[in-house]
């Protein structure tokens, strides 16, 4: 679909996104109810999955919503254990997260979150974090890894269509899915 790309189309991520880091440190102080606090376990099926029993307060929100500005069209990958799992921010709701989560603000100018969440999930770049990941019993990817790995980026407008497939094929599977497998 994309033609050629050669090594000059390669950008690591630093490159493309304008912030690459990861969740809060400190153990929050959780509440009975409030802002969804997610974890690694979370980002399911490379989907963000609110379902959680662990909340924080509006205020601790609002103090760790600074850090890292969370929007629609960001993308959040599992960095610990169970890593290299992405997932796009497809709606506006608040949640925070812990620091085994990495955070992708992409440049919108640049790169297509749809496309990158597909370049992430390419077997380039999950040989690239299986590779880079660090430690015995909880590898972790880190945020150095994740701002030096390069991806192809295409023309703006060729990760558009690349999306705009995407959105039609995963289309197509809901039907099939909700239809028991007949059109």
């Amino acid at each position: 679909m994309f033609g050629r790309l050669n090594s000059t189309d390669l950008k690591p991520l630093k490159d493309v996104c304008s912030i690459i880091t990861d969740g809060t440190h400190q153990p929050p102080k959780f509440v009975d109810r409030g802002i969804p606090f997610l974890f690694v376990s979370n980002i399911t099926s490379d989907t963000v999955n609110y379902d959680t029993n662990k909340f924080i307060s509006v205020e601790d929100h609002e103090q760790l919503i600074r850090r890292t500005p969370i929007e629609v069209g960001d993308v959040l990958v599992s960095a610990v254990g169970s890593f290299g799992h992405p997932a796009i921010v497809e709606d506006d709701r608040p949640f925070c997260f812990q620091r085994h989560i990495a955070y992708l603000k992409p440049r919108h100018d640049l790169i297509d979150s749809n496309y990158l969440h597909a370049a992430l999930l390419s077997e380039d770049a999950q040989r690239y974090m299986d590779r880079c990941a660090k430690g015995a019993a909880q590898r972790t990817v880190t945020l150095k890894s994740f701002k030096e790995m390069k991806v192809p980026v295409p023309p703006f407008s060729l990760q558009q269509e690349f999306a705009d497939f995407v959105a039609q094929v995963d289309k197509s599977k809901f039907k099939l899915g909700t239809c028991g497998g007949m059109l």
